[in-house]
């Protein structure tokens, strides 16, 4: 399965998304920060990034914008974890780069649906 790079500066969401894709067969690293998650990015290859965008530090759309910025994760998605359909940061999350977005809260099965349509649309297609 999928290789899935999950950030989120909170444990409990962090695990939750990790324990819901591991269940399914997916490998996850998790990051607490951006600049974690960009260590990892830039030594691991990953099929899939999903991102908290409210973090303290470096926030979500940065992180994206400097995930973008790794030669060999430009072409990788990567989806945020919003507040709902009318979250102001989806735009801007697609203008720095990312792919698509799931409302919090979500299901495990629709983010499993989420992320198998993205992988599908990214490496069979």
């Amino acid at each position: 399965m999928a290789r899935i790079l999950i950030i989120d500066d909170v444990t409990s969401i962090r695990n939750i998304v990790a324990s819901m894709l591991q269940k399914y067969g997916h490998r996850v690293f998790p990051a607490s920060s951006g600049e974690e998650a960009l260590n990892l990015a830039r030594s691991k290859r990953v099929h899939l990034a999903i991102t908290d965008v409210n973090m303290p530090g470096m926030d979500g759309i940065t992180l994206i914008e400097h995930l973008k910025g790794i030669e060999h994760f430009k072409s990788t998605p990567v989806v945020v974890l919003a507040k709902g359909a009318k979250d102001e940061n989806i735009e801007k999350a697609k203008l720095a780069g990312a792919t698509d977005w799931i409302a919090k809260p979500f299901t495990e099965e629709s983010l499993n649906n989420k992320i198998n349509q993205i992988l599908v649309d990214y490496y069979v297609n």
